[in-house]
């Protein structure tokens, strides 16, 4: 590993700097340093080399006579898209040397509490080590913007931004600069201490409830060596927001995990070349430099592997899929896998012209083996289908190696905060919306995929080849006093199911305090809502029926629903949590195949014109010999303003008139049995 390389240097005299000094900015530094300390797999990459490692501690636990790690009876993890009641994130910080603070040349890479390896021009440049600078980085770069926009957009989903800082008086500094940037800053608690990055969600800790009161639980796998610091972030979290910690010297980063909330836990098989090395973290006596050295730990082989995720976090199994070769190096899960229930997977689709490339292969194998896993309830995964990003001037990208060396972008590395979604894009954002077309469509495909959630969408074109994005650094506390529902949803086309026998709803819902009401709430083709109570048949199970029968109306007709729960302590939530804001589960009716809706882009759509409109928006239409869909005019917020249907044939023009909405920017959703199509609309 490289930081094994720094350590072995750390003893060294702090050598003579170089005779001229390189001419490199700030930010060209930083970036620098973006693409090599904190790029994930940094450290990995010299796993293979013969560096010598430096002396074991004779007191590092070797986890051979362990019985693995014990945790609190009856506990679950939740799956991210459930409720939160914070998410932990940091500001950017430059590392300076001191009595070269003003050198854009000179930079510390911190190793313990207080340590740091100096370094001159590059990381080829090594001149010894010792105490450093943490400066927060409140500039206007749109790298440092990112982490304050994730702070609002933190907010704006209700719950609580976690800030990790360095230095307590950078709370002040932070408030600041959301203060100048117009963006929330009145639901902030900070946590103070050291770190090493910004790549919270790999060394983060992966949160659980556990016992009779939903309490909340921590476990702190060990991030990979070379990283301490960032790996006490679970034990900083605990001292200063009394969530209690359980480690495990089992190594794995957040990144590599996807669990279905029901007991599945998902991962790469980066996780078996983790911990078949026996590189264990850094350490010292907190006072002796010289005592800092590498604990070593027990190689694990894949069957150990994959026996200790389940025990830990996966009573129905660990499923451990081939990693990705050229995804940054991170081999990660989330850059292209996401969950949007117990139920359906979220998938970045690689188009057609990448289905040679090595990745591209890998991930057609592994999405068709996750659609074939079961879920709690006996049923396959359903799948759905999310755009991949392009190059900067909306082209293609020339080849997989460009792809991996300057881009590894993916939509799929978004954040969860209750009804809103955190969302990385490409190109800037003017008015809550990227500026650059290609961008724009493919948002309002992601959008489309996650009905009634709120987009806030952050460019994060500068973390290009990186290998990560928004849910790489960030990491959610799950809420307290949680309404869990795990039910087995009715979407996409259900032919001739329901259409002589009423819809069967079914449910597990569970409170510390008990249920004191259940109900569903549905409609018929965009028909009253109606509501019908769901019983208890036994302990934590729910049950109802949707009438469907006798309802289906030519084809296909359109049932819509979501799932309520009051406890008997007094919270209500829904199942879809977006279903104030129009997030339903959605079926047909019919006779047609059991075709999986993707949203789709398609030359047969044009754009609205005039766009912004004050009266009438047209948009240009290709059909065939008959086209349905269901058109719906939906906010910001995900409500659902209008509703109609199109029925026609041959090329149209489709008119709204704009006078009966308010000024704003709408998504207009063209959906039938086959397909969804999203146009954005702005109103004057």
């Amino acid at each position: 590993m490289k930081k094994i390389f720094f350590v072995a240097l750390a003893i060294l005299t702090l050598g003579s700097a170089m005779a001229q000094e390189p001419t490199r900015t700030r930010e060209e530094l930083r970036e620098y340093l973006l693409k090599t300390k904190h790029k994930r797999d940094f450290a990995k990459q010299f796993r293979n080399s013969n560096v010598p490692l430096a002396p074991s501690s004779k007191e590092a636990k070797s986890g051979s006579k362990s019985n693995g790690l014990q945790l609190p009876a009856s506990n679950w993890f939740p799956g991210e898209w459930e409720e939160v009641k914070a998410i932990v994130v940091t500001p950017y910080y430059d590392h300076l040397v001191p009595g070269h603070e003003n050198s854009n040349s000179w930079f510390a890479d911190p190793l313990v509490t207080g340590y740091a390896d100096y370094y001159y021009g590059s990381y080829n440049n090594h001149q010894g080590t010792g105490p450093y600078i943490s400066v927060i980085d409140t500039s206007n770069m749109a790298f440092s913007n990112v982490f304050y926009y994730l702070m609002d957009a933190i907010q704006l989903g209700g719950a609580e931004a976690w800030v990790r800082i360095e230095n307590a008086a950078d709370s002040s500094a932070v408030k600041r600069k959301l203060a100048r940037m117009n963006l929330r800053n009145d639901n902030l608690k900070f946590i103070v201490g050291p770190g090493n990055s910004f790549w919270f969600r790999d060394c983060g800790p992966i949160c659980f409830y556990y016992g009779g009161q939903d309490s909340v639980g921590m476990v702190d796998f060990m991030y990979y060596p070379g990283r301490a610091l960032d790996d006490s972030l679970p034990s900083l979290i605990e001292e200063q927001m009394g969530i209690p910690n359980f480690i495990t010297t089992i190594e794995w980063e957040g990144g590599n995990c996807v669990v279905d909330g029901a007991g599945m836990v998902l991962s790469s098989s980066a996780i078996y070349e983790n911990n078949q090395d026996t590189y264990g973290q850094i350490t010292w006596d907190g006072q002796d430099i010289s005592t800092l050295h590498y604990d070593q730990k027990t190689a694990l082989t894949k069957g150990m592997v994959r026996d200790s995720l389940a025990h830990i976090m996966g009573p129905r199994g660990a499923h451990i899929l081939p990693t990705f070769k050229y995804d940054g190096g991170t081999g990660h899960v989330d850059l292209y896998c996401d969950m949007w229930d117990e139920n359906e997977f979220v998938f970045s689709k690689f188009p057609e012209y990448c289905s040679n490339w090595t990745d591209a292969k890998t991930a057609v194998k592994n999405i068709d083996s996750l659609c074939s896993y079961t879920s709690m309830f006996g049923k396959n995964y359903k799948c759905h289908y999310i755009p991949f990003p392009c190059a900067n001037n909306g082209a293609n990208f020339a080849s997989q190696v460009q792809y991996n060396s300057q881009y590894t972008r993916t939509y799929s590395n978004h954040t969860f905060v209750n009804n809103v979604i955190i969302q990385p894009c490409f190109s800037n954002v003017i008015n809550g919306q990227p500026s650059a077309e290609w961008d724009r469509l493919r948002i309002d495909s992601v959008r489309a995929a996650y009905p009634g959630y709120t987009i806030y969408p952050i460019n994060v074109a500068s973390f290009d080849g990186s290998g990560g994005a928004i849910h790489c650094i960030t990491k959610q506390i799950p809420a307290d006093n949680p309404i869990r529902i795990l039910h087995p949803s009715i979407t996409g086309n259900t032919n001739d199911l329901y259409t002589t026998t009423n819809a069967p709803i079914t449910a597990v819902i569970t409170n510390k305090s008990g249920i004191q009401s259940a109900k569903v709430v549905y409609r018929i083709a965009d028909g009253e809502w109606h509501e019908v109570a769901l019983s208890p048949s036994s302990e934590n199970s729910y049950n109802g029926e949707i009438a469907t029968s006798g309802q289906l109306n030519g084809n296909a007709t359109k049932v819509e629903y979501y799932i309520s729960a009051t406890s008997n302590n007094g919270k209500t939530i829904t199942k879809p949590m977006t279903a104030a804001q129009g997030g339903y589960y959605t079926f047909y009716l019919g006779h047609n195949d059991n075709v999986s809706i993707e949203t789709i882009e398609t030359q047969n759509f044009g754009q609205f014109y005039p766009n912004p409109a004050s009266g009438i928006a047209n948009i240009d239409i290709t059909l065939g010999n008959k086209g349905n869909y269901d058109v719906s005019i939906v906010d910001e917020m995900g409500r659902v303003a209008h509703s109609s249907k199109l029925e026609a044939a041959g090329s149209i023009v489709y008119s709204i008139d704009t006078e009966k909405l308010n000024s704003g920017i709408y998504h207009v959703v063209f959906q039938n049995k086959d397909e969804r199509i999203v146009r954005r609309l702005i109103v004057k």
